[in-house]
């Protein structure tokens, strides 16, 4: 098993639900989608190829000296079919590390773990690929888990059918809405949360606002 990597680096996690809290991230290469507020363009850039083995040994050098450090997994989209059953093995090695999965939410979860906290993506209208969730997501998310949609201002009426239909089929998973960056002020979330009695929190991309909007590494 190999694994197409774009980067990796420590920081802390740009928004729910670790905001804030320091990750180890690795970005694997490679997305099915092609969104139209991506703020990731270089996704596909293969800068290193690693064995299981040897990215087992750079999670276990980087986190030695660093408590309660999370792992953080994104893409491009980790859970592709070429890469999902390594990244499990990952989890199970490290069983005593939190490991955070980043999916756009196309492929259909298929395992999971104690120490696994899954941040499902709905793709919104905006995003031109609306329909690309796999609904069978929602039954297998747990209360650890979260479902995140990523809005700019037209996507809201589309928003609250969306978390009806998936409060009816799972009253426990959190639902996060993230500000499109530029496309709605964050006040308008809050006040579409608040006007509509949702069960649902707002999530602001910090690293975007800790460096620059388009900074890569952080």
């Amino acid at each position: 098993m190999n694994f197409e990597i774009c980067e990796r680096f420590i920081s802390v996690s740009g928004e729910a639900p670790f905001t804030g809290d320091p990750v180890y991230i690795v970005r694997f290469s490679g997305c099915n989608l092609n969104c139209s507020y991506c703020d990731t363009p270089y996704r596909e850039e293969i800068n290193e190829i690693l064995s299981f083995d040897e990215l087992c040994g750079i999670i276990s050098k980087q986190t030695e000296d660093f408590n309660n450090l999370k792992i953080l997994i994104t893409g491009g989209e980790p859970l592709l079919k070429d890469r999902s059953n390594g990244i499990f093995d990952l989890i199970k090695l490290f069983h005593n590390y939190v490991f955070i999965i980043e999916t756009n939410g196309s492929q259909k979860i298929e395992f999971n773990a104690d120490n696994v906290v899954f941040v499902c993506d709905i793709k919104t209208p905006s995003s031109l690929t609306g329909e690309s969730f796999c609904e069978k997501n929602i039954d297998l998310l747990q209360r650890k888990d979260c479902i995140k949609f990523v809005s700019a201002k037209e996507d809201l009426p589309w928003i609250l059918e969306k978390i009806k239909k998936i409060r009816n089929k799972n009253k426990d998973v959190k639902i996060y809405i993230s500000p499109q960056w530029g496309k709605i002020e964050p006040y308008e979330i809050v006040e579409f949360i608040i006007a509509n009695r949702l069960d649902a929190s707002i999530s602001i991309q910090i690293h975007k606002i800790i460096w620059q909007a388009d900074k890569r590494g952080v």
